[in-house]
């Protein structure tokens, strides 16, 4: 049921709000352009995570995001997360849906666009969830040329788990290049590197690269981002020289954008 109610909500906004104000290219990489001042937007995202060792499993992570301009160079927002994961014939736990956790997101462009060789962003996002804590920091380059918009991201996260007395920590390193055919249409394709580790970065428990395209579709009223990646390497490898334990084969988000 809680799938139809995101699906009927994203219609709505399709169909009845006139005006956008920014544009997410890509489905994991962000660039480094901010919110004009004082413009409020909502975001939209499905991520789904298909695919394990064994057996059937389905991951799906929604997110509802309200994005404000403080300034033209600084961007705040307010995410609230949510989580199911379906699993059956193998050892990972079906978990119901439910909200997760809330994030407060901090984003600051250094520059104004083109004023250096790459533009860069730093970006910081605190989650709380009640028994856990995350701390997510990234720096964000990207470039545009021509038609062209590539984004490079060096991501870190620390997550607490105050319950269980854990902490664990990842990095991703995310990459992207899409080309503008038309105002309104632009494709291209990511790249993603995604670690685990226990502790603060101590010992790698798994890691995987991904790679796949992306779709970018721009109207008067909305933005929408579609982004499909397959597995292409992993280790510890559980088969195909994939890791289809810390991770899995298939990743698919979707990014729905609107000015409020």
């Amino acid at each position: 049921m809680k799938h139809y109610f995101f699906a009927i909500l994203t219609v709505i906004l399709i169909v009845n709000l006139e005006a956008f104000a920014d544009r997410r290219y890509f489905g994991r990489s962000y660039t480094s352009y901010t919110l004009p001042a004082g413009v409020l937007e909502l975001e939209i995202w499905n991520t789904g995570r298909i695919g394990k060792d064994a057996g059937f499993y389905y991951r799906w992570q929604p997110r509802i995001e309200f994005e404000y301009g403080v300034t033209d160079r600084f961007t705040a927002a307010l995410y609230f997360n949510f989580n199911e994961v379906k699993s059956k014939d193998n050892s990972y736990t079906s978990k119901p849906f439910s909200f997760n956790t809330t994030s407060l997101e901090l984003k600051y462009r250094f520059t104004n666009p083109d004023e250096l060789l790459i533009d860069p962003m730093a970006y910081l996002e605190i989650a709380y969830g009640g028994d856990k804590i995350e701390y997510e920091p990234k720096l964000i380059f990207s470039k545009r040329l021509g038609n062209f918009v590539t984004a490079l991201n060096l991501n870190s996260e620390i997550e607490r788990i105050v319950t269980e007395n854990k902490t664990e920590s990842k990095f991703e390193l995310t990459a992207g290049v899409i080309y503008e055919f038309t105002p309104s249409f632009a494709s291209g394709f990511e790249f993603r590197n995604h670690r685990n580790y226990e502790n603060i970065f101590q010992e790698e428990e798994n890691q995987a690269t991904y790679i796949g395209p992306t779709i970018n579709i721009q109207t008067k009223s909305f933005y929408l981002t579609l982004n499909i990646l397959q597995q292409i390497t992993g280790s510890p490898s559980t088969a195909n020289n994939l890791d289809l334990k810390g991770h899995e084969k298939f990743e698919v988000r979707t990014i729905l954008g609107i000015e409020l």
